[in-house]
């Protein structure tokens, strides 16, 4: 009687057990192909090894452990011919290329994380396009041996935002892009954070680049604005925050440069400005190569450089901004000095023609030499001079304005305070 209970036991437990096998063997590319045509698929904590292919609408919402592991070098997701496609909360690891795009719009990444990948996310002829909080972390090793980490080729109106990128080449490289909003990224550890090549129309707006080579590296484009960016420690050999190359109509606005190689690098910019920008503590703030007579450089925040202009030669509109070695006086109390800033350092010519030479800077030789060039830039008429100098930092104006305000508001409290005690002690 018991070896008949047992086996009847056994008997529904397989029953039960045999389609329950079944459903987890399904993998993720037959879950994909059997989600209707603009439908939702909701993965569960599952780890999936495969490489699959998107040729529909579809949404995919992943779970809190919801892992995709490509099998090869192949895409673990490629998407081709796609009109919307959106994918959520899935982490891709351990694979050559996180996700490729091709032919497609209305393309929508969220919430991925991208561990120990060569490449990112790679787009080809999209158009319409958010890719928001994700994480890529590259693979070890130099840089020169990895991929980007999101990589945008020949696509129009994209959206890069929230996301944080390191170890990896670049951070995002952007080629032949029109339209494209890059704002709120962190991006460390890489050659160039933001790699701008044939692009018209940009933005980028409170980013964040350290320890890169580059920050940004912009090249031949057109109309874009760096704006309210922080750029830190850039500052290996040929380091820069920005370099802009051959580009116009470039509006370099409220960024912060501190402790770069060489802040901004502008060579043949035209048409440009450079402005209420603050250079802190860097090697070199701006270096102007080839530069044209309609750049502006003006009021930005020149402290703590050890040189704060070096240029070719060529010229740009230098005109009131703040530097902390200026040793004029203000006889009428305008704000701007009376005497002529002058930036014009022989050794910080040299370095332009032979970086090599930054490794002397504060050498004694050299120390002495920039104590001549301020004695002799004094007829300097030409050349890297500011005729507005401004007697006092920006920096430091907003920030007496905002003590300002805050005196103002503690005063008022306190008068209401000492009124209300007052009127308390009349009535009793």
């Amino acid at each position: 009687m018991n070896r008949v209970l047992l086996l009847f036991i056994f008997f529904i437990a397989f029953t039960f057990a045999v389609p329950q096998a079944h459903a987890k063997t399904k993998t993720l590319q037959q879950l994909i192909d059997e989600t209707p045509e603009n439908g939702t698929l909701q993965l569960s904590n599952v780890i999936y090894k495969e490489n699959v292919v998107i040729h529909r609408n579809i949404t995919i919402k992943g779970s809190e452990h919801t892992v995709l592991e490509s099998l090869n070098q192949k895409p673990a997701i490629e998407i081709e011919n796609a009109e919307h496609v959106s994918i959520n909360n899935v982490a891709l690891q351990n694979s050559y290329l996180g996700i490729s795009g091709k032919k497609s719009q209305h393309l929508r990444f969220e919430n991925l994380h991208f561990k120990n990948v060569r490449s990112g996310i790679q787009l080809y002829n999209t158009n319409d396009v958010t890719l928001k909080h994700l994480k890529i972390t590259g693979i070890p090793g130099h840089f020169s041996k990895k991929g980007n980490g999101i990589a945008l080729y020949n696509s129009a109106n994209v959206k890069v935002h929230g996301n944080t990128i390191q170890h990896v080449q670049d951070g995002v490289y952007i080629e032949s892009v029109n339209q494209i909003s890059l704002m709120n990224n962190k991006i460390y550890n890489g050659r160039y954070g933001i790699h701008f090549m044939y692009t018209k129309n940009a933005q980028t707006t409170g980013n964040t680049f350290k320890k890169n080579v580059t920050g940004i590296m912009l090249m031949m484009s057109e109309n874009v604005k760096l704006d309210d960016n922080q750029l830190y420690d850039q500052n290996g050999l040929n380091a820069s925050g920005m370099t802009l190359f051959q580009s116009k109509l470039i509006k370099i606005f409220a960024n912060e440069f501190q402790n770069n190689r060489t802040a901004i690098s502008a060579q043949n910019l035209t048409n440009s400005t450079i402005k209420k920008n603050v250079f802190l503590m860097n090697q070199s703030a701006i270096e102007l190569i080839r530069s044209n007579e309609e750049n502006q450089v003006k009021r930005n925040n020149f402290i703590g450089n050890i040189v704060n202009l070096r240029s070719d030669g060529t010229g740009s509109q230098i005109v009131q901004n703040y530097y902390d070695d200026y040793a004029g006086i203000d006889v009428n109390s305008d704000g701007i000095g009376d005497r002529n800033y002058v930036a014009l350092q022989s050794f910080g010519q040299w370095m332009v023609r032979q970086p090599a030479y930054q490794y002397f800077i504060e050498s004694p030789s050299v120390v002495l030499l920039n104590e001549i060039d301020r004695q002799t830039n004094v007829i300097e008429k030409e050349q890297l001079v500011d005729q507005e100098p401004l007697m006092q930092s920006t920096m430091s104006i907003k920030r007496k304005n905002t003590m300002i305000v805050w005196k103002l508001v503690l005063g008022i409290g306190l008068v209401f305070t000492i009124l209300w005690f007052w009127r308390k002690e009349i009535r009793g």
